[in-house]
């Protein structure tokens, strides 16, 4: 039976469909994602070594292909080669400075038993008092009351305490993943080079022109990736040896070592920053010849560090390859931080972010009009 629809009616449904469509996509790219960062979140501990390994593979595939088609080393060699690149960075600090990383070291180490000591007697000297303020407001009759009615949350630490060797466990095959990084790495780079043309013989389902904006973005997904980590690395490292030459000037204990861990922890864009002024600020106020002036010069040292990466190093070696304002990506850290639930959302956050900015670029300039122009029937 064929119900007339006036020319309203016929937009109203044609724009419900539509909307329950969209919804309907909308829905199951949500499902879809929820699953994706359930997935990551499960084997991040096994993903994030592999994730590492493909990101120096597509760092060091230019010197492997420099190295095996331009200089003719067999393989074996060239993979040689490239395993004593990724460590000479290392021996270099090492040789040049490694008197002063192994006192610095030694120093950190033989201080701890002594600042355990100091901790347990602040302890003995302040415990007595909270004990007596305790019963004095009757503290310790309330304690016991609580702890009687939490037989049910004792079963739950139990049951916690077994999630804790579970997760012990994975931390262990997440230790030997880390271990099997260079195999990884090895392997990416002695395969054969996936050609972006093959992959349109995955996508026989889309359109010819479809499959070439897949390409395309998947193209500038890899190389926003190598542009990234490539010019993350040596932002990094100028920013460790001028973190390591600035405490050591100003007189901060363990300050070289220091230095450069949180150079190299800014692989993570702020990450060492942050962590830095959190550590680095206590220790020069309440270390031995620390106070006001030592503080000072910490602020300083990071001051200017943070300077000369924001004005020098960072458009000098990264120029505007992302394209991300610094505070959009603070926030795409935080998002795709939370989002896959540890480091691994960290270090693929500008990637990610970048990448989601092409998508969008290209679906404005080139699908979103072709949907305001369609005629409603």
């Amino acid at each position: 039976m064929n119900i007339p629809f006036s020319d309203r009616q016929k937009s109203i449904i044609s724009s419900a469909i539509t909307g329950l469509a969209l919804l309907t996509l909308f829905l199951l790219a949500a499902f879809t994602f929820k699953g994706i960062v359930q997935f990551i979140t499960t084997f991040s501990s096994v993903l994030l070594p592999l994730a590492t390994a493909g990101v120096l593979s597509l760092l060091l595939r230019p010197v492997y292909q420099f190295l095996t088609q331009k200089r003719r080393f067999p393989p074996v060699a060239a993979i040689a080669c490239i395993m004593g690149l990724l460590l000479l960075p290392g021996i270099i600090i090492f040789g040049v400075f490694g008197g002063l990383l192994v006192s610095q070291i030694n120093e950190l180490v033989n201080s701890i038993p002594a600042s355990w000591e100091n901790l347990k007697l602040w302890m003995q000297q302040n415990t007595p008092a909270v004990e007596m303020y305790l019963n004095k407001i009757g503290g310790w009759e309330k304690i016991q009351e609580w702890l009687q009615g939490q037989s049910g949350t004792l079963l739950s630490l139990a049951a916690v305490g077994g999630q804790g060797v579970l997760s012990m466990v994975g931390s262990i095959v997440g230790l030997f993943s880390w271990a099997v990084l260079p195999v990884y790495l090895i392997f990416m780079l002695i395969a054969p080079m996936f050609s972006y043309d093959k992959l349109e013989e995955f996508m026989p389902f889309l359109k010819k022109d479809q499959r070439e904006d897949v390409i395309f973005l998947i193209r500038q997904f890899v190389e926003i990736v190598v542009v990234f980590f490539r010019g993350q690395l040596l932002i990094a490292f100028a920013q460790g040896g001028l973190m390591a030459v600035g405490f050591s000037i100003i007189g901060l204990p363990y300050g070289f070592i220091l230095g450069l861990i949180f150079g190299m922890l800014n692989l993570v864009p702020y990450l060492g920053n942050l962590i830095g002024m959190l550590i680095t600020l206590p220790l020069a106020w309440f270390c031995a010849d620390g106070g006001l002036g030592m503080l000072i010069g910490v602020l300083v040292v990071l001051g200017i560090v943070q300077v000369v990466e924001g004005y020098v190093l960072t458009p000098k070696i990264m120029g505007k390859s992302t394209g991300l304002h610094p505070m959009a990506v603070i926030f795409a850290m935080f998002f795709w931080g939370t989002a896959l639930s540890g480091m691994l959302g960290l270090i693929l956050a500008i990637p990610l972010t970048a990448f989601l900015v092409v998508f969008w670029r290209l679906a404005k300039e080139k699908y979103l009009p072709k949907i305001k122009e369609r005629p409603v029937e």
